[in-house]
């Protein structure tokens, strides 16, 4: 959801180098949170003194905070992505699919009653978490750059200024 101090333009859309920076800046969030969560998990691997609830916990709180993330980020980045033809549609829709796909991981994982193994669901958790920051990482040098989410659109055929 977007705070009320973003500023939306009468279009609908917020500023790309806003959109960007808050971006961004949620990115760092989540890798320290999705880092440090990593951590206890591993952390618990083998050990009897974590009980299933605790992940579970870990587990909720780890997909609430993506999936807020991803839906800001989709506020912020459909609007500007499709207005910028003819790539930024093709992006829209990539966009969309990867975070359907990690919306289902994330439910997958977070499901209650599975039944797995705790020490099977630390190594499901552990691998989510390293493809989430692999997205991350992707989605920074390949789409949350200046070079495509920006405010210019481009003009098809345009020759000069």
């Amino acid at each position: 959801m977007l705070l009320p101090s973003v500023q939306v333009r009468p279009s609908g859309r917020v500023p790309a180098a806003t959109a960007r920076s808050r971006l961004l800046e949620q990115h760092r969030t989540l890798r320290a949170q999705l880092q440090t969560g990593l951590a206890l998990a591993k952390g618990a691997l083998g050990h009897r003194g974590r009980s299933l609830p605790e992940l579970a916990v870990l587990l909720e709180r780890t997909s609430k905070a993506f999936q807020c993330h991803l839906a800001e980020e989709e506020a912020l980045l459909l609007p500007i992505l499709d207005d910028d033809v003819p790539v930024g549609p093709w992006r829209l829709s990539v966009l969309v699919q990867e975070h359907t796909r990690q919306r289902g991981e994330l439910d997958a994982l977070c499901a209650p009653g599975h039944g797995l193994p705790v020490d099977e669901l630390i190594g499901r958790y552990a691998d989510l978490v390293q493809a989430l920051l692999a997205d991350m990482d992707a989605e920074e040098r390949d789409l949350i750059t200046p070079e495509v989410i920006r405010d210019d659109g481009v003009v098809i055929d345009q020759c000069s200024g």
